[in-house]
């Protein structure tokens, strides 16, 4: 799985698509009376030793757990430090970042819409942005609200995220997925936070508000979640708050450059407490039901809650079934055919956190750190989910995890790790490359020459910039450094004078990846 600009969500339903038996028992719109999870308050006693131990082996500064049973909170408790240079210490209503754990808490936001029927689940994306457009005009016009939020619209993987990194604001971004190519419409999974973006918007237009504003009037008010909020600037300026840690060199620091997600953020602009986040697994366990009140109806929460598209599709030889994906949930089941509805979320600048529910058990666990992902948030939700359903883990949970995590990250790039010529051929002067270069998708390069070396910029605001280091002729590097790749990741870029143009290999993951000079 590659980590596109700064959003690890593509490990956003690792936990219930790839690594637990995934077939979905059958779900109707009645809520039937609890299984009793036969070991649940040995399961509870297990959380907080757990917890203590996987910190204590990855270092990660802080971990919030709530336990959900039968409409009632039966555990809450933090673990450790918010920040690391105040040493704020964590309880139940710390407020963390929950990265793609934002995707079913918004697919809740729509489904009370439905609900209300403002919209449907199959309302034409159109119908309420008329200016939106994809390649394909016939699919423009019928891509839906829940084909975006299935991730079954052709868009191809993490559609949009790298013009965010470039710092590209929402509607430009938006804007700008009509360049990109599209896979067979309903035919494939490709994990998209803009395509989630795009669902969420056309709901909150039909609805006549703004899609933060609307998330607190349709679910965070009804259910009492006055420590949740879909906006960043809400989120740090509330108390108690989490922030994010990376690790560098061995040692655990405050990331200095701390995610804002508001351009996407109902695919991960959340922030919640675990004490918040138990009232939303009730209502969700409760089939829309909360503290007697009925916040969603049934039927259209449950709808996001049937398999709608195969998110990991498997050869046939693979003793296992395929992965499942709602709307904006992951579906599984355990060894016993209890349904699992079940995300993950992950931001490299330090955001890792899980939500994992058992209709069949009216069970729920929330798990949110403030570290780098590492598989921990993971690991506990499933060992509890396991220790609550047959007294024991029935998988190495750590092993897998934190094995699966750590093998994301990889160098790339066709010359990393290459030896440069050892007599390579001269570059043209400098003067001959620098200048703006044109892309319909990325927007303007810019190369500057400067002390005899060439610097490419790209953004809206020339925000990143690379300085650039000659390889051989006309191709020249540069060293990547962003988190969702190897440290010793390279890019050419290859500028072609006679045709001007400019190839950006890190850029062309979509066949986008070449410039054309404007002067």
């Amino acid at each position: 799985m590659r980590m596109v600009g700064t959003r690890w969500s593509s490990i956003g339903v690792l936990a219930a698509a790839t690594l637990v038996l995934a077939a979905c028992s059958s779900t109707t719109g009645a809520t039937p009376a609890a299984v009793e999870p036969p070991s649940l308050s040995s399961a509870i006693e297990a959380i907080a030793p757990q917890v203590r131990e996987l910190m204590a082996k990855t270092g990660v500064p802080g971990v919030a757990v709530a336990v959900v049973h039968d409409g009632k909170t039966e555990y809450s408790e933090g673990f450790g430090i918010a920040d690391l240079r105040t040493n704020a210490a964590v309880d139940a209503d710390t407020v963390f970042q929950l990265a793609s754990v934002s995707k079913p808490v918004g697919a809740t936001v729509v489904a009370r819409q439905v609900s209300d029927q403002v919209i449907k689940w199959d309302s034409p994306v159109t119908k309420s942005l008329p200016n939106f457009a994809l390649k394909d005009p016939w699919t423009t016009t019928h891509v839906t609200i829940a084909d975006l939020y299935s991730h079954r619209s052709g868009l191809p993987d993490h559609a949009g995220d790298d013009l965010e990194y470039l710092g590209f604001d929402r509607t430009q971004i938006l804007d700008r997925l009509r360049y990109l190519p599209l896979a067979s419409f309903r035919a494939n999974y490709a994990y998209t936070n803009y395509g989630i973006m795009v669902g969420a918007l056309a709901t909150a237009v039909a609805s006549d508000t703004e899609w933060s504003a609307l998330s607190r009037e349709a679910i965070y008010a009804p259910l009492g979640m006055d420590r949740t909020t879909s906006s960043y600037d809400e989120y740090v300026a509330l108390p108690n708050h989490a922030v994010g840690h990376e690790k560098v060199d061995g040692a655990w620091r405050v990331t200095p450059e701390q995610l804002n997600d508001d351009a996407a953020t109902a695919a991960g602009g959340v922030a919640s407490s675990v004490n918040d986040m138990a009232k939303w697994e009730a209502m969700v366990l409760g089939g829309g039901n909360y503290d007697g009140k009925q916040i969603i109806q049934s039927d259209a929460l449950m709808q996001a809650l049937f398999p709608h598209n195969l998110s990991t599709p498997l050869p046939p030889n693979v003793d296992r079934p395929s992965g499942q994906y709602g709307y904006g949930f992951g579906i599984a089941a355990n060894g016993l055919g209890h349904t699992v509805i079940s995300h993950s979320g992950a931001f490299a600048q330090g955001a890792a956190t899980f939500t994992g529910m058992i209709p069949a058990s009216k069970l729920g666990i929330v798990v949110l750190t403030n570290g780098y992902p590492m598989g921990l948030a993971e690991s506990i939700g499933m060992e509890f989910l396991d220790n609550a359903e047959f007294g024991k883990p029935t998988q190495d949970w750590w092993s897998i995890y934190s094995n699966a995590f750590a093998n994301i990250i990889e160098n790339t790039g066709s010359l990393t790790g290459t030896t440069p010529p050892s007599s390579p051929t001269a570059a043209q002067p400098l003067s001959a490359y620098a200048g703006t270069y044109a892309n319909p998708y990325f927007g303007n390069a810019v190369i500057t020459q400067k002390a005899g070396k060439l610097t490419l910029s790209m953004g809206p605001k020339r925000q990143r910039q690379w300085d650039l280091d000659h390889w051989d002729g006309n191709t020249f590097v540069f060293k990547i450094g962003l988190p969702e790749v190897g440290q010793n990741s390279l890019s050419s870029v290859v500028f072609n004078t006679r045709d001007k143009t400019m190839f950006i290999e890190y850029y062309d993951v979509n066949g986008l990846g070449t410039f054309d000079r404007l002067q």
